[in-house]
């Protein structure tokens, strides 16, 4: 729909109607100061992982504002207003909630900083895109979040269960795998993302790590050429599904993975691509389902 002058005024009277009642709020009389620094904050998370994060530290009671993609745990999100999609809020949504601050790990509109400044609410950025991030984000959620000794705990036992999984995983052979996140056009994964972390702690090693990216769209004869012992496929449908939909691309049916049925779909992708204090489960969950896929042997 055409945005015409009239309706952009509405919308921007709209919006400093919004601003000026949260005003009072953020206002500099030293009464309301002692009031909100003695309040609990009023959180909105515009990522995912964040969200969890707050709820697995009980602070999921701080959440006033989720981003769209925040859907886990179902309990607690459900509840929760929508302030915008990942990274990318509503403003006259966000200031609706009235929040005190607002966490997110990247934010796509780079002017929203200086935004909420002007009305007084905090903003950080929590970085969570690696492995090594995650305990070092729960610690900077908990601090933020009044729950520093949850969060401690929390934090701690990631970092543990880490350095095990490296351990157990440093000297044992690695299958290939090749990841797909999307079929039309294929879409990989490279050696700087997080699941391609996730697939190294799993005992895998991905298809991907010789291109220095998160994420390509792969040549369908380098995958063909490559020839991975394992595909894996989250978020894509049923494992037959997948196998029939690549073995229907020229030359695919030959490959060993498919003819071996050596695909994995069951392991939800949300867990796999969410950087987050489920990352130990998304491990172990995939790490068992190399095994289980490592059993199996090429057909002739």
């Amino acid at each position: 729909m055409k945005t015409t002058p009239r309706s952009r005024a509405g919308k921007a009277a709209r919006l400093a109607a919004i601003v000026a009642a949260a005003m009072p709020a953020a206002g500099c009389g030293s009464a309301s100061e002692r009031a909100a620094a003695a309040a609990p904050e009023r959180i909105v998370s515009l990522a995912p992982s964040l969200t969890e994060i707050l709820c697995a530290i009980g602070a999921g009671d701080r959440l006033v504002g989720r981003s769209s993609a925040c859907d886990f745990p179902p309990e607690i999100v459900a509840r929760v207003p929508v302030a915008g999609d990942f990274g990318r809020p509503s403003l006259e949504r966000l200031l609706a909630l009235r929040p005190t601050l607002v966490l997110s790990v990247d934010l796509e509109d780079k002017t929203l900083p200086e935004s909420l400044q002007r009305i007084g609410v905090r903003l950080e950025i929590v970085p969570c895109r690696t492995l090594d991030d995650v305990p070092r984000a729960i610690r900077r959620v908990g601090a933020l979040a009044g729950r520093p000794e949850a969060a401690e705990a929390l934090a701690a036992a990631m970092e543990r269960g880490i350095a095990e999984r490296r351990a157990e995983v440093a000297d044992g052979a690695a299958p290939t795998v090749y990841v797909e996140l999307w079929h039309d056009p294929i879409l990989t994964v490279g050696a700087t993302s997080y699941i391609s972390e996730v697939i190294r702690l799993a005992g895998g090693r991905n298809l991907g790590d010789v291109v220095m990216r998160e994420y390509f769209e792969p040549s369908p004869e380098w995958v063909l050429q490559a020839d991975p012992d394992i595909v894996l496929c989250p978020g894509m449908g049923e494992a037959h599904d997948v196998i029939r939909r690549m073995a229907e691309r020229p030359g695919w049916s030959g490959l060993r993975a498919l003819r071996a049925g050596r695909v994995i779909a069951e392991v939800p992708a949300d867990l796999l691509l969410r950087p987050g204090p489920r990352l130990l489960e998304a491990v172990d969950a995939l790490s068992a389902a190399l095994r289980r896929a490592g059993r199996g042997n090429d057909s002739p």
